[in-house]
Protein backbone atom coordinates (compact mmCIF):
# COMPACT_ATOMS: atom_id res chain seq x y z
CA UNK A 1 0.00 0.00 0.00
CA UNK A 2 1.38 3.22 -1.24
CA UNK A 3 1.09 6.28 1.30
CA UNK A 4 -1.64 8.10 -0.60
CA UNK A 5 -3.54 4.99 -0.25
CA UNK A 6 -3.38 5.07 3.52
CA UNK A 7 -6.78 6.07 5.63
CA UNK A 8 -6.49 9.88 6.16
CA UNK A 9 -8.96 12.21 6.79
CA UNK A 10 -7.83 15.82 4.76
CA UNK A 11 -8.29 18.76 7.55
CA UNK A 12 -4.99 20.96 6.57
CA UNK A 13 -3.47 22.58 3.09
CA UNK A 14 0.01 21.74 2.55
CA UNK A 15 2.53 22.07 1.92
CA UNK A 16 3.06 24.84 4.79
CA UNK A 17 5.29 27.62 4.22
CA UNK A 18 9.17 27.50 4.78
CA UNK A 19 9.75 31.28 5.20
CA UNK A 20 13.31 33.01 6.14
CA UNK A 21 13.02 35.21 9.11
CA UNK A 22 15.72 37.54 9.27
CA UNK A 23 12.89 39.11 11.75
CA UNK A 24 13.28 36.34 14.47
CA UNK A 25 16.96 35.10 13.45
CA UNK A 26 18.22 38.49 14.75
CA UNK A 27 16.28 38.21 17.86
CA UNK A 28 17.60 34.60 18.69
CA UNK A 29 20.96 35.35 17.59
CA UNK A 30 21.01 33.11 14.34
CA UNK A 31 21.81 34.74 10.64
CA UNK A 32 20.52 31.95 8.68
CA UNK A 33 17.23 30.92 9.82
CA UNK A 34 14.32 29.40 8.43
CA UNK A 35 10.74 28.71 9.60
CA UNK A 36 8.16 25.96 8.61
CA UNK A 37 4.81 27.56 9.46
CA UNK A 38 2.65 24.68 10.58
CA UNK A 39 0.79 27.43 12.82
CA UNK A 40 -0.74 28.32 8.87
CA UNK A 41 -1.50 24.88 8.56
CA UNK A 42 -5.10 25.83 7.64
CA UNK A 43 -7.43 23.98 9.60
CA UNK A 44 -9.22 25.51 12.84
CA UNK A 45 -6.32 27.18 14.87
CA UNK A 46 -3.83 25.43 13.23
CA UNK A 47 -0.58 23.86 14.37
CA UNK A 48 1.18 20.75 14.09
CA UNK A 49 -1.11 18.22 15.52
CA UNK A 50 -3.49 18.69 12.47
CA UNK A 51 -0.89 16.44 11.14
CA UNK A 52 -1.44 13.25 12.76
CA UNK A 53 -4.66 13.89 13.55
CA UNK A 54 -5.43 13.49 9.86
CA UNK A 55 -4.24 9.76 9.73
CA UNK A 56 -5.46 8.96 13.15
CA UNK A 57 -8.78 9.88 12.38
CA UNK A 58 -9.09 8.13 9.04
CA UNK A 59 -7.70 5.17 11.13
CA UNK A 60 -10.60 5.88 13.49
CA UNK A 61 -12.66 5.16 10.65
CA UNK A 62 -11.89 2.55 8.85
CA UNK A 63 -11.82 1.08 11.86
CA UNK A 64 -15.44 1.61 12.65
CA UNK A 65 -14.91 3.23 15.55
CA UNK A 66 -18.08 5.46 16.82
CA UNK A 67 -16.29 7.24 19.60
CA UNK A 68 -12.33 8.34 20.47
CA UNK A 69 -10.81 8.39 23.62
CA UNK A 70 -8.18 10.87 23.48
CA UNK A 71 -5.59 11.93 26.81
CA UNK A 72 -4.58 15.51 26.89
CA UNK A 73 -4.28 18.03 29.75
CA UNK A 74 -6.78 20.94 29.92
CA UNK A 75 -3.85 23.25 27.36
CA UNK A 76 -3.49 20.18 25.41
CA UNK A 77 -3.68 21.54 21.58
CA UNK A 78 -4.16 17.93 20.55
CA UNK A 79 -6.80 17.18 22.22
CA UNK A 80 -8.95 19.65 21.57
CA UNK A 81 -7.94 19.84 17.90
CA UNK A 82 -8.76 15.50 17.83
CA UNK A 83 -12.37 16.64 19.33
CA UNK A 84 -12.84 19.56 16.73
CA UNK A 85 -11.99 17.21 13.81
CA UNK A 86 -14.20 14.13 15.34
CA UNK A 87 -17.61 16.84 15.89
CA UNK A 88 -17.15 17.34 12.31
CA UNK A 89 -16.57 13.72 11.19
CA UNK A 90 -19.79 12.41 13.25
CA UNK A 91 -17.71 10.78 16.07
CA UNK A 92 -18.47 11.07 20.02
CA UNK A 93 -14.93 11.79 22.32
CA UNK A 94 -14.37 11.46 25.59
CA UNK A 95 -11.45 13.85 26.59
CA UNK A 96 -9.46 12.26 29.66
CA UNK A 97 -7.66 15.17 31.54
CA UNK A 98 -5.08 14.65 35.02
CA UNK A 99 -5.89 16.45 37.92
CA UNK A 100 -9.28 18.33 38.17
CA UNK A 101 -11.65 20.32 36.88
CA UNK A 102 -9.53 24.03 36.71
CA UNK A 103 -11.10 27.41 38.26
CA UNK A 104 -10.04 29.12 35.11
CA UNK A 105 -10.99 26.82 31.91
CA UNK A 106 -7.91 27.80 29.38
CA UNK A 107 -8.86 28.23 25.37
CA UNK A 108 -7.93 24.44 23.93
CA UNK A 109 -10.02 22.99 26.74
CA UNK A 110 -13.37 25.28 26.33
CA UNK A 111 -12.80 24.32 22.80
CA UNK A 112 -13.24 20.56 23.76
CA UNK A 113 -16.44 21.65 26.00
CA UNK A 114 -18.01 23.16 23.08
CA UNK A 115 -16.93 20.87 20.34
CA UNK A 116 -19.19 18.48 22.68
CA UNK A 117 -16.67 16.01 24.69
CA UNK A 118 -17.62 14.32 27.40
CA UNK A 119 -14.39 15.45 29.90
CA UNK A 120 -13.38 13.11 32.69
CA UNK A 121 -10.55 13.84 35.02
CA UNK A 122 -7.83 11.45 36.63
CA UNK A 123 -8.21 13.40 40.17
CA UNK A 124 -4.41 12.92 40.10
CA UNK A 125 -1.71 15.81 38.75
CA UNK A 126 0.42 12.66 37.93
CA UNK A 127 -0.30 13.35 33.84
CA UNK A 128 1.05 9.57 33.82
CA UNK A 129 -2.29 8.68 34.82
CA UNK A 130 -4.36 9.61 32.14
CA UNK A 131 -3.37 6.70 29.80
CA UNK A 132 -4.78 4.18 32.51
CA UNK A 133 -7.89 6.30 33.15
CA UNK A 134 -8.44 5.60 29.32
CA UNK A 135 -8.35 2.37 29.67
CA UNK A 136 -10.99 2.37 32.07
CA UNK A 137 -13.36 4.64 30.32
CA UNK A 138 -12.60 1.87 27.03
CA UNK A 139 -13.67 -0.65 28.85
CA UNK A 140 -16.79 0.90 30.05
CA UNK A 141 -17.57 2.36 26.63
CA UNK A 142 -16.97 -1.41 24.94
CA UNK A 143 -19.51 -2.50 27.90
CA UNK A 144 -22.26 -0.45 26.56
CA UNK A 145 -21.62 -1.55 23.00
CA UNK A 146 -19.24 1.43 21.62
CA UNK A 147 -16.62 1.05 19.63
CA UNK A 148 -13.66 3.19 21.26
CA UNK A 149 -10.66 4.26 19.52
CA UNK A 150 -7.97 5.21 22.26
CA UNK A 151 -5.34 7.77 21.62
CA UNK A 152 -2.03 8.41 23.93
CA UNK A 153 -1.17 12.25 24.76
CA UNK A 154 -0.42 14.09 21.99
CA UNK A 155 -1.18 11.24 19.19
CA UNK A 156 2.45 9.96 19.73
CA UNK A 157 1.60 6.39 18.14
CA UNK A 158 2.99 4.77 14.98
CA UNK A 159 -0.08 5.88 13.16
CA UNK A 160 -0.11 9.58 14.28
CA UNK A 161 3.41 9.92 13.47
CA UNK A 162 2.91 9.03 9.30
CA UNK A 163 1.75 12.48 9.68
CA UNK A 164 5.26 13.93 10.15
CA UNK A 165 7.06 11.53 7.97
CA UNK A 166 5.33 12.99 5.31
CA UNK A 167 6.24 16.49 6.71
CA UNK A 168 9.95 15.63 6.84
CA UNK A 169 9.78 15.15 2.60
CA UNK A 170 7.78 17.89 2.44
CA UNK A 171 10.60 20.21 3.74
CA UNK A 172 13.27 18.81 2.16
CA UNK A 173 11.61 19.22 -1.17
CA UNK A 174 11.22 23.23 -0.41
CA UNK A 175 15.13 23.04 1.14
CA UNK A 176 16.08 21.33 -2.15
CA UNK A 177 14.12 24.36 -4.09
CA UNK A 178 16.64 27.18 -1.93
CA UNK A 179 19.24 25.63 -2.51
CA UNK A 180 19.67 24.31 1.11
CA UNK A 181 21.55 20.36 1.46
CA UNK A 182 22.60 20.51 5.18
CA UNK A 183 20.32 21.85 7.51
CA UNK A 184 20.09 21.47 11.49
CA UNK A 185 15.91 21.66 12.18
CA UNK A 186 14.73 22.24 15.88
CA UNK A 187 11.53 20.99 17.18
CA UNK A 188 9.83 21.38 20.53
CA UNK A 189 9.08 18.49 22.12
CA UNK A 190 6.45 16.85 24.56
CA UNK A 191 4.57 13.54 23.52
CA UNK A 192 7.49 12.66 20.98
CA UNK A 193 5.58 12.39 18.33
CA UNK A 194 6.20 14.69 16.26
CA UNK A 195 9.96 14.08 16.16
CA UNK A 196 9.43 10.57 15.73
CA UNK A 197 7.55 11.56 12.92
CA UNK A 198 10.46 13.78 11.08
CA UNK A 199 13.34 11.18 12.08
CA UNK A 200 10.91 8.16 10.38
CA UNK A 201 10.60 10.62 6.96
CA UNK A 202 14.12 11.21 6.78
CA UNK A 203 15.10 7.60 7.66
CA UNK A 204 12.52 5.68 4.65
CA UNK A 205 10.98 6.98 1.66
CA UNK A 206 7.45 6.80 1.61
CA UNK A 207 7.12 5.17 -1.53
CA UNK A 208 9.01 3.23 -4.04
CA UNK A 209 8.52 6.09 -6.50
CA UNK A 210 10.41 8.65 -4.54
CA UNK A 211 13.45 9.94 -5.84
CA UNK A 212 14.10 12.70 -3.46
CA UNK A 213 17.69 12.96 -2.39
CA UNK A 214 18.16 12.26 0.94
CA UNK A 215 19.03 15.77 3.49
CA UNK A 216 21.71 15.74 5.62
CA UNK A 217 19.80 16.84 8.55
CA UNK A 218 20.07 17.30 12.16
CA UNK A 219 17.21 17.21 14.53
CA UNK A 220 17.11 18.44 17.59
CA UNK A 221 14.13 17.85 19.83
CA UNK A 222 14.04 20.69 22.87
CA UNK A 223 12.38 18.35 25.76
CA UNK A 224 10.37 20.54 27.57
CA UNK A 225 8.31 17.92 28.97
CA UNK A 226 10.26 15.33 30.00
CA UNK A 227 13.85 14.27 30.76
CA UNK A 228 15.41 13.79 27.31
CA UNK A 229 16.59 10.28 28.50
CA UNK A 230 13.25 9.49 29.35
CA UNK A 231 11.66 10.95 26.12
CA UNK A 232 14.37 9.11 23.82
CA UNK A 233 12.64 5.73 25.10
CA UNK A 234 8.71 7.13 23.89
CA UNK A 235 10.42 8.47 20.53
CA UNK A 236 12.39 5.09 19.20
CA UNK A 237 9.18 2.50 20.26
CA UNK A 238 7.29 5.12 18.41
CA UNK A 239 10.13 5.05 15.56
CA UNK A 240 10.25 1.42 15.46
CA UNK A 241 6.48 0.97 15.63
CA UNK A 242 6.73 3.14 12.18
CA UNK A 243 9.51 0.51 11.12
CA UNK A 244 6.85 -2.20 11.27
CA UNK A 245 4.92 -0.25 8.63
CA UNK A 246 7.76 -0.25 6.70
CA UNK A 247 7.95 -4.11 6.19
CA UNK A 248 3.90 -3.72 5.02
CA UNK A 249 5.22 -1.73 1.90
CA UNK A 250 4.82 1.69 2.73
CA UNK A 251 7.65 2.54 3.68
CA UNK A 252 11.49 1.56 2.43
CA UNK A 253 14.79 2.02 3.75
CA UNK A 254 16.41 5.29 2.45
CA UNK A 255 20.30 5.58 2.87
CA UNK A 256 19.78 8.96 5.12
CA UNK A 257 22.39 11.03 6.49
CA UNK A 258 19.78 11.79 9.55
CA UNK A 259 20.59 12.48 13.09
CA UNK A 260 18.92 13.39 16.30
CA UNK A 261 19.10 14.51 19.85
CA UNK A 262 17.55 15.93 22.81
CA UNK A 263 18.21 18.38 25.16
CA UNK A 264 16.28 20.01 27.76
CA UNK A 265 14.44 22.89 27.62
CA UNK A 266 12.02 22.46 30.71
CA UNK A 267 13.38 25.35 32.49
CA UNK A 268 11.05 25.52 35.18
CA UNK A 269 8.46 22.71 34.20
CA UNK A 270 6.17 21.84 31.53
CA UNK A 271 3.61 24.51 31.07
CA UNK A 272 5.50 26.70 33.83
CA UNK A 273 6.77 29.98 32.16
CA UNK A 274 9.44 31.19 33.91
CA UNK A 275 10.48 35.07 33.45
CA UNK A 276 12.80 34.63 30.92
CA UNK A 277 10.42 32.54 28.95
CA UNK A 278 8.17 35.37 29.21
CA UNK A 279 10.55 38.13 28.07
CA UNK A 280 11.36 36.07 25.18
CA UNK A 281 7.91 35.65 23.81
CA UNK A 282 6.98 38.98 24.53
CA UNK A 283 10.30 40.19 23.36
CA UNK A 284 9.33 38.20 20.11
CA UNK A 285 6.08 39.33 19.47
CA UNK A 286 7.29 43.32 19.75
CA UNK A 287 9.75 42.82 17.06
CA UNK A 288 9.07 39.90 14.77
CA UNK A 289 5.85 38.90 12.95
CA UNK A 290 5.90 35.53 14.68
CA UNK A 291 3.21 34.26 17.69
CA UNK A 292 4.51 32.17 20.38
CA UNK A 293 3.29 30.41 23.01
CA UNK A 294 5.57 29.51 25.93
CA UNK A 295 5.05 25.68 26.81
CA UNK A 296 6.40 24.56 23.70
CA UNK A 297 7.93 26.94 20.78
CA UNK A 298 8.42 29.88 23.81
CA UNK A 299 10.80 27.19 25.59
CA UNK A 300 12.52 25.72 22.24
CA UNK A 301 13.14 29.20 20.75
CA UNK A 302 14.75 30.10 24.10
CA UNK A 303 17.07 27.31 23.55
CA UNK A 304 18.29 28.31 20.00
CA UNK A 305 18.89 31.90 21.70
CA UNK A 306 20.94 30.16 24.28
CA UNK A 307 23.34 27.91 22.07
CA UNK A 308 23.50 29.80 18.98
CA UNK A 309 26.95 29.66 18.68
CA UNK A 310 26.96 26.05 18.56
CA UNK A 311 24.93 26.32 15.24
CA UNK A 312 26.86 26.61 12.26
CA UNK A 313 24.31 25.32 9.48
CA UNK A 314 21.22 26.82 8.50
CA UNK A 315 18.37 26.36 11.23
CA UNK A 316 14.92 25.14 10.12
CA UNK A 317 12.59 26.12 13.51
CA UNK A 318 9.06 24.08 13.10
CA UNK A 319 7.21 26.41 14.61
CA UNK A 320 4.10 23.85 15.94
CA UNK A 321 1.21 26.64 16.50
CA UNK A 322 -0.01 26.76 20.18
CA UNK A 323 -2.16 29.40 18.70
CA UNK A 324 -4.66 28.89 21.73
CA UNK A 325 -1.62 28.76 24.41
CA UNK A 326 -1.11 32.32 23.34
CA UNK A 327 -4.31 33.51 23.42
CA UNK A 328 -4.39 32.08 27.04
CA UNK A 329 -1.00 34.06 27.69
CA UNK A 330 -2.46 37.64 26.43
CA UNK A 331 -5.45 36.96 28.37
CA UNK A 332 -3.34 36.03 31.40
CA UNK A 333 -1.17 39.40 31.10
CA UNK A 334 -3.85 40.95 30.63
CA UNK A 335 -5.73 41.03 33.67
CA UNK A 336 -2.66 41.47 35.46
CA UNK A 337 -2.66 45.29 34.67
CA UNK A 338 -4.57 48.42 34.92
CA UNK A 339 -6.26 49.68 31.86
CA UNK A 340 -3.60 52.83 30.55
CA UNK A 341 -5.99 56.34 31.11
CA UNK A 342 -6.82 58.55 28.20
CA UNK A 343 -3.25 60.71 28.90
CA UNK A 344 -1.08 57.71 28.57
CA UNK A 345 -2.41 56.88 25.22
CA UNK A 346 -1.75 59.92 23.96
CA UNK A 347 1.45 59.56 24.71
Amino acid sequence: MAMNELPRARLGSFPTPCERASDLGAVLGVDALWVKRDDLIGYSWGGNKVRPIEFLLGDALQQGADTVVVCGGPTSNFAALMVAACSQHGLAVHHVSYGERPSRIPAAFEVSIQSGAVVEFTGSSDRETMDATADVVARRLRAHGKRPYVLPRGGATSVGALGFANAALELSEQLKLLGIDAVTVVVPVGSGGTIAGLITGWTYALDAGNQTEPLDVEIVGVSVSRPPDEMRETIESVVRGCGATAAEGVLRPLASRCRWRLVDGRSSGFGVADVWDIELVEEISRQTRFLVDTTYNGKAMRWIRESASQLSRPVVYWHTGGALGVVDRISARSAEREAPSIEECKQ
